[in-house]
């Protein structure tokens, strides 16, 4: 999809916050998740948009997200630095963390806190910690000032203003403060006179801040952002690691050797994840995470291989007239998180109405064949659905193995024997069965998918 920059109405004033555009957008990456050549860069991509997690409840212009879209993009698999340095002056960013508001003589702290807060470093280290004062949060905001979101001929970019907007002045962060973790590096003090005369260089101060911000040194030796970042990957791929002051600490080594990886190649998010994809923790500990809806969703789709054309609103689930739950339905709309936390993530998805949307979406899937007019929803037909034949061995006549067939695809689900009899017995009372029996397939076979779809063990992973 292309987007064009709208005509600016008056500063601040932008008139492309149409749903049209953004189903658009949002149609334009569920595609990339079900279609593309590889999920892991998708997932990546969601895990920086919820990480640098900025929505258009505020950034009021398709261009923008979709141009910080491909920004992530760009760095899923580089150097993590860098996008921060990045996002320091990225269109999305500076408008939804007030950036472009940002001038010497009024500087907003909002991106400046958030930079090392969420971002980077954390609010305490590992030990509890505080990683930096109030004092670094109003330098930092300074040295950010002097950026604004510059349009012209279908372009947007981040354009600076040296001589009316930015400090000039000089700025100390990570200054000696008894409530924050000591500066055991010297590359820690941000302490050198503003640029006054090369607007080149002034331009550069703010990556020369993050430079700073990842030499910082928590109170147990260790590389505060490397730490930081390590922690939120594992805990978005895998599970919440235990780390902190006052617990068992049981991850504190799994996590320190991931922010170990990561530094030693140059923060790049291919190494940290590769390191997170080679612990046997990954794939055997028996703690579990809730997908979210776009997981879920996507997933699902992508796993049984089916269409997704026409309407939007079929994934998207915003249109109170039809009966498809999707993804907003079960409280995830991309490119719109609730705030600059983002979303909660892991049980916070299995409310009591989200989680029967989710079970409403098995249905009306499983439900759904390419190229059958659906009897329940006939004006959505034929806008999705996946061949459940495709699946079958129609020579096949124990249900145990067209029970066994579809746990492997759909996940692989390792179900108790309970659970498994059950299954087998939603096929009939008896082998053999027949597959050729389009009645019992549309039936019972498609039942059989719904039931895979309300167990817990589909809802983790």
């Amino acid at each position: 999809l292309k987007f064009k920059t709208s005509k600016a109405m008056g500063p601040g004033k932008l008139y492309t916050n149409d749903d049209d555009r953004w189903h658009k957008l949002q149609r334009w990456w569920i595609d990339r998740m079900v279609k593309g050549l590889s999920p892991v860069r998708e997932k990546i991509v969601l895990f920086l948009h919820t990480h640098f997690a900025t929505a258009r409840s505020k950034v009021t212009d398709t261009l923008y997200m979709a141009t910080q879209n491909a920004l992530f993009r760009e760095f899923a698999n580089g150097d993590f630095r860098e996008l921060v340095k990045r996002v320091n002056v990225d269109p999305a960013t500076l408008w939804w963390l007030d950036g472009r508001t940002n001038k010497k003589g009024a500087p907003n702290e909002n991106y400046g806190r958030e930079l090392m807060e969420l971002f980077t470093l954390g609010v305490f280290d590992f030990a509890g910690k505080r990683n930096y004062s109030q004092s670094d949060v109003k330098q930092v905001a300074r040295v950010l000032t002097g950026w604004r979101v510059h349009e012209a001929n279908g372009h947007i970019s981040p354009e600076f203003r040296f001589t009316d907007r930015h400090d000039k002045n000089a700025k100390t962060v990570f200054a000696a403060d008894p409530t924050e973790t000591p500066n055991q590096n010297a590359a820690n003090v941000f302490n050198e006179p503003a640029n006054t005369t090369d607007e080149g260089l002034a331009t550069d101060e703010h990556r020369r801040l993050v430079d700073a911000i990842f030499s910082h040194i928590d109170t147990e030796g260790r590389p505060t952002a490397a730490r930081h970042i390590a922690r939120k990957v594992w805990k978005f791929f895998a599970y919440d690691p235990v780390v902190d002051a006052g617990t068992a600490r049981t991850d504190l080594s799994l996590i320190d050797d991931l922010a170990d990886v990561f530094v030693a190649n140059g923060y790049s998010l291919t190494e940290l994840l590769r390191a997170v994809f080679l612990r046997q923790e990954f794939y055997f500990d028996p703690t579990r995470t809730v997908k979210s809806p776009v997981e879920y969703v996507t997933g699902t789709l992508r796993m049984l291989r089916a269409r997704l054309a026409g309407d939007t609103k079929l994934v998207l689930g915003d249109d109170g007239t039809t009966t498809f739950p999707g993804m907003s339905t079960m409280s995830q709309e991309l490119f719109n998180p609730p705030d600059v936390f983002s979303w909660k993530g892991n049980e916070a998805w299995i409310t009591t109405q989200a989680l029967l949307k989710r079970f409403e979406f098995g249905r009306s899937l499983s439900e759904r064949d390419k190229g059958r007019k659906d009897p329940f929803n006939s004006h959505l037909a034929n806008d999705i659905g996946f061949n459940v034949y495709s699946y079958l061995d129609l020579a096949e006549t124990r249900r145990a193995a067209v029970v066994d067939r579809f746990l492997k695809l759909l996940g692989p689900l390792n179900v108790d024997t309970a659970t498994h009899n059950e299954l087998v017995a939603w096929l009939g009372p008896a082998d053999p069965i027949d597959l050729t029996d389009t009645t019992f397939v549309q039936k019972r076979v498609r039942g059989l998918l719904n039931l895979i779809f309300t167990l817990p063990h589909y809802h983790v992973h």
